[in-house]
């Protein structure tokens, strides 16, 4: 443990995290590099990716990513509900998604503006949390980390737990207000400055303690 810091996991928790941080930090970077590099002309379909994913599988979410792309939804909306209710690749909510979709196509040069703006990253979170039907904090820093616009918390249940067991965070928290949001985020950041591993790339590390896999 970092002596003299009280605000930092016990050791067994921190070695275990530094051990896979170290084993994973090239992959974990790469992914990240990845994200900066998406085209301008995809972040649409990005953001399509991070409104299916809450509460459904990410593989399943690409899936249905890859038909709105064939069936050029960005141009030509309607009712999807029928792709994302499928059994093959079901996104749960999807009647509601559908609709918050074909909502989010109709706001999209409002959005566009919004990214291109030179506001710092937590004001582009907040306005696109405000723009964009049924999205919140969460899937607002998801889509700009995909992107490539790093310096926000995605405060996923999964993320969540592994703050809590790094004693990051004292409880799990019943609801994510805007005011404990922000207080988790800041908590979460304070501790990757002190042991040194990117915010960035601690959440793509919990994902891979998750999943076995590093996605997005």
């Amino acid at each position: 443990m970092i002596e003299g810091d009280r605000n930092l996991p016990h050791e067994n928790g921190l070695d275990e995290l530094f051990k896979r941080y170290e084993y994973q930090k090239k992959e974990l970077k790469a992914r990240l590099h990845e994200f900066t590099l998406v085209r301008q002309e995809d972040y649409f379909y990005e953001l399509c990716f991070c409104m299916c994913t809450p509460q459904s599988k990410a593989r399943h979410a690409l899936v249905v990513v890859d038909k709105l792309k064939s069936m050029q939804f960005q141009t030509h909306p309607r009712d999807v509900s029928d792709v994302l209710g499928s059994r093959e690749h079901y996104i749960r909510f999807h009647n509601q998604k559908s609709n918050n979709l074909q909502a989010m196509q109709g706001s999209w040069e409002q959005i566009n503006h919004i990214l291109q703006d030179r506001t710092t990253v937590f004001e582009k979170r907040d306005l696109l949390a405000a723009t964009i039907r049924g999205i919140g904090m969460k899937e607002a820093s998801h889509f700009l980390r995909n992107i490539g616009i790093f310096g926000v918390a995605i405060l996923d249940r999964h993320i969540l737990k592994h703050l809590k067991q790094l004693d990051i965070t004292e409880d799990y928290p019943q609801s994510l207000t805007r005011g404990v949001y922000l207080d988790i985020e800041e908590k979460w950041s304070i501790f990757c400055t002190k042991v040194g591993i990117p915010l960035e790339e601690m959440d793509l590390l919990f994902w891979s303690m998750e999943t076995g896999e590093i996605l997005k």
